[in-house]
């Protein structure tokens, strides 16, 4: 059950890298860094697009 909650929270974009590098049998420390810096990415285009949404300014021009 854990693992479908998992599943569902993680962008289908990381889920295929991380199948990806079990395929070409990566370690784990790559697997775990790989894993650090798409989430990051993640998180960052997340945090634009609110930024996007609350902004006053493009509120303004529409």
């Amino acid at each position: 059950m854990e693992d479908e909650i998992g599943k569902k929270q993680t962008h289908p974009v990381i889920r295929k890298c991380m199948q990806h590098l079990e395929i070409i049998e990566a370690n784990d420390k790559t697997k775990q860094i790989v894993y650090m810096y798409m989430k990051a990415m993640e998180n960052e285009i997340i945090k634009l697009r609110e930024e996007k949404v609350n902004d006053p300014i493009l509120e303004y021009q529409k």
